[in-house]
C-alpha cells in the first residue's frame, strides 16, 4: 500500500522544473501564477487520488502590528 508520503514523492518527480514566464515590471522579476502551479498539479493529484483543498480564513492572513498598537 502507497502512503501519502509516497504520493507526494511521485508527484514532486513528475512536476519538473516551472518556468517563470510572467514579468512584474515594476519591481522588475518573473514569476509563474497559482493558475499555472494548479494546471500542473491538479492532473498528478487526480493520478495519486488526492485533493488540493483551499481556505481562506481570517486566521491565514498574516497582520501587521502597528507601532502605535
Amino acid at each position: 500500500m502507497v502512503n501519502l508520503y509516497q504520493k507526494l514523492q511521485s508527484i514532486q518527480a513528475k512536476t519538473g522544473a516551472i518556468s517563470k514566464t510572467e514579468r512584474n515590471k515594476f519591481q522588475n522579476y518573473k514569476y509563474f501564477t497559482e493558475q499555472q502551479a494548479l494546471n500542473i498539479l491538479k492532473p498528478l493529484l487526480a493520478e495519486q487520488k488526492l485533493t488540493l483543498t483551499f481556505s481562506d480564513g481570517i486566521d491565514n492572513f498574516a497582520r501587521e502590528k502597528h507601532e502605535k498598537e
